[in-house]
């Protein structure tokens, strides 16, 4: 098993999955949430349901996930903040049959309501880049 390509893939579908509506991603966007809500700008815990069934289905373990959440900066737009997520696991089985700890670390910007801020966007240019024509296949 490719290691690296499997932690990029997982960070890719974390990302996707906070974006969507998806009740995948329920119980860590709410940890999220708690850290820009938190005095103290932190969240974490054990994380369940289908977010956490994933997690355990890639890393092959079926040891607890567990998620720490910490703000490292907030937007002047109210309820938005740069998070960094932590998604650990303990006894995940390698190649070589070795049981290891793992954990998966990321960044994101989000506001309370789930979405991006818009502070720094330059809207007018991803606006132009959007409404490109894609190239044609032949």
């Amino acid at each position: 098993m490719n290691r690296p390509l499997n932690v990029l893939t997982m960070a890719l579908c974390f990302f996707a999955l906070l974006g969507s509506k998806d009740i995948l991603a329920a119980d860590l966007k709410q940890h999220l949430i708690a850290a820009i809500d938190a005095p103290n700008g932190r969240s974490g815990g054990d994380l369940s349901g289908p977010m956490a069934d994933f997690f355990k289905a890639q890393t092959r373990s079926s040891n607890p996930v567990k998620v720490q959440v910490r703000t490292l900066s907030k937007f002047a737009e109210a309820g938005c903040a740069r998070l960094e997520a932590t998604l650990m696991q303990d006894a995940v089985p390698t190649q070589e049959g070795k049981l290891i700890p793992f954990a998966i670390r990321y960044e994101l910007n989000l506001c309370r309501n789930g979405q991006p801020p818009t502070e720094g966007i330059d809207l007018d240019a991803a606006s132009r880049a959007l409404s490109r024509e894609a190239p044609r296949q032949r």
